[in-house]
């Protein structure tokens, strides 16, 4: 009952409702409404991070309705507001459409816009001063605070920063957006003034620049360097004092010599000039002092001065014929040293196991020795300084024999190798050989004949003279003069071994000629070999025989 009653009351109520809300908008049309017309206004224009004001004003409705306005930036639209006005700002350059929707309550009608945001160039406030002075071999600080486009705008561009330290160098910084303070550092390796400009770019080509002037402040001596011993280190330094004036300059070359006085030159330079007589690693400092002797000014040059090795220059007094077991020979040889305070020892090495200190003065070495058993000698002269710097030479060869040794004979022959004939290095085949070498009673050089003859290469050797007979133990060496096939004058060094007495059973020959007019080589078997080496070349055929007494 209760129910119903509450049925009947609420019908009537919701029936006037519904009637209203059917009957409103067709009072509206039967009445001629029209909807509003937007107008967002011309072409705008302005600058990233700069507000712009945007005018719906001239909007209107026909039924003379109040308005209500809305504006789309970039995809977003504003709240409702009945002011027609808006302002808005890019942080970026752009160009677009804007969106101005207009509705009366009933109706609404859109309209655009074009809008054209220019990029603002960068500004930059140096904060250094614009003068700066900093000291040679320092690191100079500079910070630069830039502003796109006002100090409170929060632009979106990302920076290029140069900083042209005025030098031929500079350094590239990046800076990000919101980032407006940047900084670098630079040391500069010579005095003098330079202009600095830092110059700042954003991501669409705004430039700005600014410059400061930097002086470069002190002494400057020259870079490191390296010398050798006995030599002079000259070089001009460079001075540029400031805050200050100085009476005086001192340069220490360190090494031993102590202070001494400055010598200076034109146009704010001084001249360095010092001798290095001996190796090692020296600081030269300069110090440049006012009138109080205080310091105003100083540099240091590291000068490494290497150790040259002696130089021997001659090596005389050798004998170059044979001489007889037993016989005192001896040498003269003088050498050179650029480091005057190094000092020396001479060792001569004598070919036969022995080894001796030569005597020293002056630079001038001497020394003496006999032998006391045949053979072909080289000796080597090492000069070494308290460095351990040296030089060797060499002298070949002392030929000393024992007449009383006995004699050799040989007859038979080799298979040349390649290489043997110089003349034509392909040529092999069989070569042989016959020949007797003595010292006969109370001769000081050997006698006898010798004879080679290769074939292949028309060669046919016919000894003239001997020069020198050696014989130790099973092998005999002899030097002497020739000809070839009856003419010329050629040399020829003939070395034997004699397998019986080495005990291998097993003969060895080599020959070496040459022209001696000309110095060229004409035939060898061993080839490369020095010649005191034992030979090589096994015989195919025949015999040698070292004959003892």
């Amino acid at each position: 009952m209760k129910i119903e009653l509450i049925l009947k009351r609420l019908v009537p109520f919701t029936l006037f409702i519904l009637t209203a809300f059917i009957i409103l908008p067709a009072k509206v049309n039967a009445e001629g409404g029209s909807p509003p017309v937007a107008v967002a206004g011309d072409l705008y224009e302005g600058y990233e991070c700069l507000e712009i004001l945007f005018d719906g004003s001239a909007s209107f409705d026909p039924d003379g309705d109040i308005l209500s306005y809305r504006w789309n930036f970039e995809g977003e639209w504003t709240e409702w507001s009945n002011n027609p006005y808006k302002h808005y700002t890019w942080n970026d350059d752009w160009s677009g459409e804007i969106i101005l929707e207009v509705t009366d309550g009933l109706y609404s009608s859109n309209d655009t816009a074009s809008v054209i945001i220019n990029n603002v160039a960068p500004t930059i406030f140096f904060s250094n001063p614009p003068y700066y002075a900093v000291e040679l071999g320092s690191d100079l600080y500079l910070t630069c605070e830039f502003f796109d486009p006002t100090p409170r705008s929060t632009c979106s561009d990302t920076y290029e920063i140069i900083f042209d330290w005025g030098d031929e160098s500079s350094t590239t910084v990046y800076a990000l957006d919101g980032e407006r303070i940047v900084a670098s550092n630079h040391i500069y390796s010579s005095l003098g003034g330079y202009l600095v400009t830092l110059t700042v770019t954003d991501d669409d080509g705004g430039v700005a620049s600014d410059v400061c002037y930097v002086v470069v402040w002190g002494v400057y001596a020259g870079p490191d360097l390296l010398l050798n011993e006995g030599d002079t280190f000259t070089g001009t330094g460079y001075y540029l004092i400031m805050f200050t004036e100085f009476e005086t300059g001192i340069v220490d070359y360190g090494d031993g010599g102590g202070s001494q006085p400055l010598n200076f030159g034109e146009e704010n330079t001084f001249e360095l000039n010092h001798l290095y007589e001996d190796d090692g690693v020296f600081t030269v400092t300069i110090l440049l002092l006012d009138y109080d002797n205080v310091v105003v000014g100083s540099d240091t040059v590291i000068v490494t001065v290497n150790n040259i090795a002696p130089s021997i220059i001659s090596f005389d007094g050798l004998p170059t014929d044979p001489i007889p077991v037993g016989e005192q020979i001896g040498f003269t040889s003088m050498f050179t040293d650029p480091g005057v305070l190094d000092t020396h020892i001479a060792t001569a090495d004598w070919g036969d196991s022995i080894t001796t200190s030569g005597s020293i003065d002056n630079y001038i070495v001497t020394d003496s020795h006999s032998y006391a058993e045949p053979g072909v000698y080289t000796i080597l002269l090492t000069v070494t300084d308290d460095d351990e710097g040296s030089d060797t030479e060499i002298f070949q060869y002392i030929v000393v024999y024992d007449p009383n040794a006995g004699f050799v004979t040989g007859g038979g022959w080799i298979n040349s190798p390649a290489g043997a004939y110089i003349i034509d290095p392909t040529l092999t085949g069989k070569a042989s050989f016959g020949f007797v070498s003595k010292y006969k009673k109370g001769q000081t050089t050997p006698s006898g004949n010798t004879e080679f003859q290769f074939k292949a290469g028309n060669i046919n050797l016919h000894s003239s003279s001997y020069d020198w007979l050696v014989i130790a133990g099973s092998k005999a060496m002899y030097k002497g003069t020739g000809t070839i096939n009856g003419e010329g004058n050629y040399g020829f060094m003939l070395s034997a071994i004699d397998g019986q007495l080495k005990g291998d059973d097993i003969d060895r020959f080599r020959i070496k000629i040459w022209d001696k007019d000309t110095g060229e080589l004409i035939y060898d078997n061993n080839l490369g070999g020095d010649d005191n080496n034992d030979p090589a070349t096994v015989l195919g055929g025949g015999q040698i025989v070292i004959h003892k007494k």
